[in-house]
């Protein structure tokens, strides 16, 4: 019995064995010394994953197996198909041109595998286009810095030769703005030259000012600059003398343009340095509603009062300006407080508002600040209304949501507690003129739906005059005038039918005259008037043909007092 038992207990160990799924492998620790099943699996799923380095890797797993071998025909599959997304990736990384990561995955496909060879084909292309871009490049370059507008017109348009995208599209784009900047810089510069060649001083300044807006990377700025160097000095020597008989305000103004420059007279280093400090501290002002501090402020004003405090305690510049630095100390201060309060608001909670506010409110008046400061706390002072409110309009909303009159009305009242004035107010009185619209449409459906069942029981007259109870400015009036205007005009199809029908039947029994006369008896704005008249002007027309044909005949014609126009001998038959 126990040999019995043990050998059963065997048996079943041994059959659970045998049907068990054996494990997958570790494709990450996948060795060439791995069973053909465990290859081919991993370079399977190295392909599904796209990525790079896994499709070098299943390629290399596939590569150059024996045709002999009896998975040859899955592995030669699974390496063409990794080989082709090798292709594909390294030919979109070409056209973004990455030129070295491209060639590096597409050289990765082995020899003697069946893309190896179209492989190497599209590197020697990318090659050629890039060896052909470069050249054009190099020569794109002298003629610009030449202002040879033509020739490099010339060499651009050659990027039209080559295949790949990068040179195409991205270097095409680049080098068309780099010429359009280099052609604007050089016009600029010649105007600057005009200006300059005047000798007058205001000309001079803005020779300064137009030159000094050409792009610092052009290859133009490098013949200007020169040119701004001595067009500066001559603008500062100017300055400096305006500056000696008293015309401070002139002196600054002709200092502001000129660039810095570290080999200045120490008289002329400190009026351009005082010149960039003032206009420094001008970027800064507060203008216009709710501007907001910026730390670019608060560095422009730090700027402008260390170039000034810098000046030689000696210089004629440091005692002119001492009210301008007092009063850019006193904005840094206001700037601080105002922008650590704006920061603080930020938080956008009501605490951190209310702090905010009574900081703000600490810029007395006649601080250079004020208006900012005031500003603000008006804009803080909305935003803390909205949080203070919210939740009035938020009840009034669960009020209204069951949708009766009774409801409504309580949540129109709760509305309408946000007074005039205050920032939800115009979402609440938006609120209220919705339900207010609600309550209306409640109210005056019984009328529209009583004046519909009448009409379905063909009762028109009775269904207008239902729909008419309902009164203008009423939420369903516009859609109760529309229904009785289509009741209308189906009356009154019902009443001008027949008169239109019977017209019809006496043009075409050759009564022309007769079934103008009939139809004329629909008037202007009803239902078929526009039928009517357009079939009096078809018989009109054809009932002038008859006549002059009988005119012609030498037949009397109606109205030339011959016959009367209802005489059967003159009507048309």
């Amino acid at each position: 019995m126990l040999l019995l038992t043990g050998s059963g207990i065997f048996c079943g160990w041994a059959l659970l064995w045998l049907t068990r799924i054996p494990p997958l492998p570790d494709c990450e620790k996948i060795t060439p010394f791995h069973s053909a099943s465990d290859l081919l699996y991993c370079a399977k799923a190295q392909a599904r994953t796209g990525e790079p380095n896994n499709l070098v890797q299943s390629v290399l797993l596939t590569a150059n197996w024996p045709k002999t071998h009896a998975n040859y025909d899955d592995s030669e599959e699974t390496l063409k198909d990794a080989s082709e997304q090798i292709l594909v990736l390294a030919n979109r990384w070409a056209q973004a041109g990455k030129l070295d990561e491209a060639v590096a995955l597409a050289d990765q496909i082995p020899l003697n595998t069946p893309l190896r060879k179209p492989a190497q084909t599209v590197i020697f292309e990318w090659r050629q286009d890039w060896e052909q871009g470069r050249a054009i490049e190099a020569k794109l370059r002298p003629a610009l810095a030449a202002s040879d507008w033509e020739l490099a017109k010339t060499h651009l348009q050659e990027f039209k030769n080559l295949k790949t995208d990068y040179w195409l599209t991205t270097r095409y784009v680049f080098w068309q703005r780099q010429f359009q900047v280099e052609q604007q810089g050089w016009n600029q510069l010649l105007q600057a030259r005009e200006l300059a060649k005047t000798n007058q001083i205001e000309n001079l300044r803005q020779a300064v000012v137009l030159a000094r807006a050409i792009d610092l990377r052009t290859q133009v700025w490098q013949a200007a600059e020169s040119d701004v160097d001595r067009w500066s000095k001559t603008v500062l020597d100017v300055a400096l003398q305006r500056w000696d008989v008293g015309d401070r305000a002139g002196a600054l103004e002709l200092a502001k343009v000129v660039p810095p420059t570290p080999d200045l007279a120490p008289d002329a280093q400190a009026l351009l340095s005082l010149s960039h400090a003032q206009a420094l501290a001008s970027e800064v002002e507060p203008v216009g509603q709710g501007l907001t501090p910026r730390y670019s402020h608060l560095f422009g004003l730090m700027e402008a009062i260390s170039a000034v405090s810098q000046l030689p305690a000696n210089s004629p510049y440091a005692e002119a300006d001492l009210s301008s630095e007092e009063q850019w100390s006193e904005q840094l201060t206001d700037l601080r407080q105002l922008k650590f309060s704006d920061m603080v608001a930020r938080l956008g909670q009501r605490t951190t508002y209310e702090w905010a506010i009574r900081q703000a409110q600490r810029v007395e008046t006649g601080r250079p600040r004020r208006i900012q400061g005031q500003t603000l706390i008006a804009q803080w002072q909305f935003n803390l209304q909205r949080i203070e409110d919210r939740p009035i309009l938020i009840e009034a909303r669960s009020l209204a949501r069951p949708g009766t009159i009774a409801a409504l009305q309580t949540a129109i009242a709760k509305a309408s507690e946000i007074e005039l004035g205050r920032a939800l107010r115009v979402e609440a009185q938006s609120l209220v003129a919705e339900w207010q619209k609600e309550i209306q449409v409640i109210e005056d459906r019984p009328l529209l739906d009583a004046a519909v069942a009448l009409a379905n029981q063909d009762k028109l007259p009775e269904a207008i005059a239902e729909a008419n109870k309902i009164e203008p400015d009423r939420a369903l009036y516009s859609r109760a005038q529309g229904l009785i205007q289509e009741w209308t005009s189906t009356i009154q199809i019902a009443e001008d039918k027949p008169i239109l029908d019977e017209a019809k039947d006496l043009a075409y029994g050759g009564s022309l005259s007769a079934a103008i006369n009939l139809a004329g008896q629909i008037g202007p704005g009803r239902a078929l008037y526009d039928e009517a008249r357009a079939a009096i002007a078809l018989w009109t027309a054809e009932r002038a043909y008859i006549w002059s044909i009988w005119e012609a005949e030498g037949r009397p014609v109606p109205g030339d007092g011959s016959d009367s126009d209802d005489s059967p001998s003159t009507e048309p038959q």
